[in-house]
């Protein structure tokens, strides 16, 4: 019977040690990730073949492997970018994914590319995650990404999807 009480005291101090370890351990975590977009945007000439472009998007995220952090959010950004003569180098925008369990996280965004008349076009960019709430609270990273912009059904609205991956980290 002491055996066995030392052995179970014995089991739960490397138990703890360890467990203890394991768990402060941050996880790095790498997926890949496809958005579906829609956005509507209020557009400010500038001159010949110069636009300002302002805009807000509003979309749903899915992980390929059909798991993650952002499998199933949703995600909401606010952007602009000045466009000349079809070529944009300055996008920025600001999000929020808001994920299935109800946690946040919170993201910058810079883009690059083309559009064409009609609003088709593509482009390349870099998501940096600065933050979020509950268990995505330090979140630290960044995602590259695709994003191909295609004939809308819609007049009057954007449609577009991206496609990247993300590489995060979690406290």
């Amino acid at each position: 019977m002491r055996k066995s009480i030392l052995l179970l005291v014995l089991s739960l101090v490397l138990l703890l040690t360890f467990g203890i370890n394991v768990y402060g351990q941050s996880k790095d975590v790498s997926g890949t990730t496809t958005t579906t977009w829609y956005s509507t945007a209020k557009i400010l000439p500038l001159g010949e073949g110069t636009v300002f472009l302002t805009y807000e998007g509003i979309g749903t995220t899915v992980m390929d492997d059909d798991a993650g952090l952002f499998h199933n959010a949703t995600v909401r950004t606010l952007g602009a970018m000045k466009i000349e003569k079809g070529v944009y180098n300055d996008e920025r925008g600001w999000g929020v994914f808001n994920l299935q369990n109800g946690d946040k996280v919170f993201f910058t965004f810079k883009f690059a590319g083309q559009v064409k008349p009609g609003g088709i076009g593509s482009g390349k960019g870099t998501v940096t995650f600065t933050g979020g709430t509950g268990k995505a609270a330090g979140i630290q990273g960044s995602a590259e990404l695709t994003r191909t912009m295609v004939r809308s059904a819609l007049e009057g609205v954007g449609q577009a999807y991206t496609k990247g991956t993300a590489r995060y980290t979690l406290p």
